[in-house]
C-alpha cells in the first residue's frame, strides 16, 4: 500500500470524525495546557500564600467573565461556516473582521460595566484593588478577541493552526506572567504579563488575517440576531458558575491561608475542565448535525461524545492521582497542595466534564434553558455548605458529592427532555 493510499484512508470522513480530530488537537493542546498549569505551579512558588490565593481568585473571576466565550465561539463559528458555504473561503476573513468590530463595540459598554460589577462584589470574592479588577477585565476581553480568531480557524478546518495558536498563547502567557511575578512578587504583575501575551498574539494574527482579507465585504451576509445568544450565554454561564462554586465558597467560609491551600489543591482538577473544552467545541458541530435525526440516534451520538470525554478526563484524573505524591506538595510538587482534597476534586472534575457534554448537547437541541435549572441544586449546596463544618477536606468532599448529584440530575432531565420536548433547531437559527 502506497503512502498516498494510507493518507486517503486516514482522511476519509475526517471532517466528521470525533476521535481523529480530537487526537490531532489534543497532541497540540496537551503541551499548551501543561504550560498553563505550570504557570500556577511557578506562581505558588514565587508568591506568598495570600498573594497566590489572590492570583488564583483573580484568574477564576476572569474565567467567570470569560464563560460566554465558548458559546460565542460556537455561535460565530456557525456564521463563518455559512459565509464560506455561500461565498467561499475569502468571505471567512471578511466575516472575521465584522465579528471583531462587533466584539469591540460590545467592549465599549461591557468593559466599564464589568469593572463596576467586580468592584461591587470585590469584598465578597477577595478582590478589592482597582488595579486587579481592571486587569481581570482586560484579561477576559483579550481572551474573547482571541476566541474570534479561534472561531475562524475552526470554521476553515485548520486543526493544526488552531492547536498551534493555543500553544503559542499559553507559552507567551507563561513566560511573561512568570517574568512579572519574579520581578515584583505580586499578583497584578502576573496578570499583566498574561494580558501582554494575549495582545502580542492578537497583533500577529491580525496582521496575518488582514493580509488575506478581500475588500468586498458585500460577500458576507449580516450577522445573526444577537438576541439568540441570550439563552445560550445564560445556560453556559450557569454551568461555569456551578463548576467554580467551590472556590468562591472557600473564600467566604475559610480563612486566607485555607484559600491558598484549597486553590492549590484545585489547580489540577480545574485544569481538566480547561483541557476538555476545546474538544467539546469540536464535538458540538456533530451534535448539531444530528439534531434532526431520530431520538435513538441522537442518544447514540450523545453517548459516544460522553464516552470520549469521560475516558479522557478519567485518564487525566487517574494519572494525576497516581502521581499526587510528586505533583502535590513536597519538594517538587505544587506548594500548598493537599492530597486528600485533590483526590476528591479529581472525581468532581470527571463528573463536571461529562456534565459539560450534556450541556453542549442540550444547547445543540436549542434547550439551553435546562442549564439554568442547575442553579436550583446549586442553591441547596450553598446552604448545606454554609451550615457544615468549615474545613478544606469538608468543602472538597461536599463539592464532589454535589458534582455527582447535579450530573445525575441533568442526566434525568435530559432523558425527560428527549421524550417531552422535540428538537427545534440550533442557537444560530
Amino acid at each position: 500500500m502506497k503512502f498516498s493510499d494510507i493518507r486517503a484512508l486516514a482522511s476519509r470522513g475526517y471532517s466528521d470524525s470525533v476521535v481523529r480530530r480530537s487526537f490531532v488537537l489534543l497532541c497540540l493542546m496537551g503541551p499548551a495546557f501543561a504550560i498553563n498549569l505550570a504557570l500556577y505551579y511557578v506562581a505558588a512558588r514565587l508568591l506568598s500564600a495570600n498573594s497566590f490565593g489572590l492570583f488564583y481568585i483573580a484568574v477564576t473571576a476572569g474565567n467567570v467573565l470569560y464563560s460566554g466565550s465558548t458559546v460565542i465561539n460556537i455561535f460565530f463559528t456557525h456564521y463563518i461556516v455559512i459565509a464560506i458555504q455561500t461565498s467561499g473561503k475569502a468571505a471567512a476573513y471578511a466575516a472575521w473582521k465584522n465579528i471583531h468590530y462587533l466584539i469591540a463595540r460590545w467592549g465599549v459598554f461591557g468593559f466599564p460595566a464589568s469593572i463596576l460589577i467586580l468592584f461591587g462584589i470585590g469584598k465578597w470574592i477577595g478582590v478589592e484593588s482597582w488595579s486587579i479588577i481592571v486587569l481581570i477585565v482586560l484579561d477576559a476581553f483579550t481572551a474573547y478577541l482571541i476566541d474570534v480568531d479561534r472561531a475562524l480557524l475552526q470554521s476553515l478546518r485548520k486543526t493544526v493552526a488552531l492547536g498551534s495558536l493555543t500553544l503559542a498563547w499559553m507559552a507567551l502567557r507563561f513566560l511573561l506572567g512568570v517574568a512579572g511575578m519574579a520581578l515584583f512578587k505580586t499578583a497584578w504583575a502576573g496578570l499583566l504579563g498574561a494580558i501582554l501575551a494575549a495582545v502580542l498574539i492578537l497583533v500577529v494574527l491580525s496582521a496575518i488575517f488582514s493580509a488575506r482579507l478581500r475588500a468586498n465585504l458585500q460577500l458576507v451576509s449580516p450577522l445573526p440576531p444577537l438576541r439568540a445568544l441570550l439563552a445560550v450565554i445564560c445556560g453556559y454561564g450557569s454551568l461555569i458558575l456551578v463548576s467554580n462554586l467551590d472556590v468562591l465558597l472557600t473564600y467566604l467560609l475559610l480563612g486566607d491561608s485555607s484559600v491558598g491551600a484549597y486553590s492549590a489543591s484545585s489547580v489540577f482538577p480545574k485544569g481538566i475542565l480547561v483541557v476538555i473544552t476545546p474538544l467539546l467545541q469540536m464535538l458540538y458541530p456533530t451534535m448539531v448535525g444530528r439534531r434532526k435525526a431520530a431520538a435513538p440516534h441522537n442518544m447514540a451520538v450523545l453517548q459516544k461524545c460522553a464516552a470520549v470525554i469521560f475516558l479522557l478526563s478519567g485518564a487525566i484524573g487517574l494519572s494525576v492521582f497516581l502521581f499526587s505524591g510528586v505533583l502535590c506538595g513536597g519538594t517538587w510538587g505544587l506548594r500548598l497542595c493537599q492530597p486528600d482534597p485533590l483526590g476528591y476534586l479529581l472525581i468532581s472534575a470527571v463528573c463536571l466534564s461529562v456534565l459539560r457534554v450534556l450541556v453542549f448537547y442540550e444547547s445543540a437541541c436549542a434547550r439551553d434553558w435546562m442549564s439554568i435549572s442547575m442553579l436550583v441544586p446549586a442553591a441547596a449546596y450553598v446552604l448545606i455548605a454554609a451550615m457544615s463544618e468549615r474545613s478544606i477536606e469538608t468543602v472538597a468532599l461536599q463539592f464532589t458529592v454535589f458534582s455527582a448529584g447535579v450530573l445525575l440530575y441533568y442526566c434525568a432531565l435530559t432523558r425527560i427532555a428527549e421524550r417531552q420536548w422535540p428538537i427545534s433547531g440550533t442557537p444560530a437559527d
